[in-house]
């Protein structure tokens, strides 16, 4: 991966922020998808340090103790601010996981390109992952996934066709 001051910040805040936490599914270090996630976006033609380490960051909010403003404190302002359009905004008091999901759904198809970006590169690593190792929950995420491709149409082109096969390959 790519090297540089800020994804060496961003890989250690991520590093700091995910220890002792396994994917759900495999039972990987959970470090194992965002970095997988920020190598992704790597291939993508003109992204940013400041994108790959929004990768590195980008479940951090949602799934530790860590803050935008922390990550902003952290890393920096720019990436803070894509890791917030990364972050699901929807609360468990807002409704069914349909209901919360539309409601991220609509956030992310406002967000922006590089943002979109990120997130096509996490729907690559989840699919792929859910899909191999729990075949009941990947029907109903990838149900979801291809709703939000549908409304996401921002990010880069080819890595959003990239998401689009993965999420509609037979299983």
């Amino acid at each position: 991966m790519k090297q540089g001051p800020l994804i060496d910040e961003a890989k250690q805040l991520a590093g700091k922020a995910h220890e002792g936490q396994f994917r759900k599914y495999s039972g990987m270090p959970y470090i194992i998808h965002p970095v997988e996630v920020a190598t992704i976006v790597q291939t993508v033609e003109g992204h940013t340090d400041e994108m790959i380490a929004a990768a590195l960051l980008h479940d951090v909010v949602e799934d530790t103790e860590y803050s935008i403003e922390a990550i902003a404190e952290a890393v920096s302002p720019e990436v803070a601010e894509l890791v917030r359009g990364l972050t699901e905004v929807s609360q468990p008091q807002d409704g069914n996981r349909a209901i919360r999901k539309a409601k991220d759904r609509d956030f992310l198809a406002q967000q922006s390109a590089e943002v979109q970006t990120i997130k096509y590169a996490d729907i690559i690593s989840n699919t792929q992952d859910i899909r191999a190792n729990d075949p009941k929950f990947a029907k109903v995420y990838i149900e979801e996934m291809k709703l939000l491709l549908q409304v996401m149409d921002k990010g880069d082109a080819k890595l959003r066709e990239k998401a689009k096969e993965i999420v509609y390959a037979d299983a």
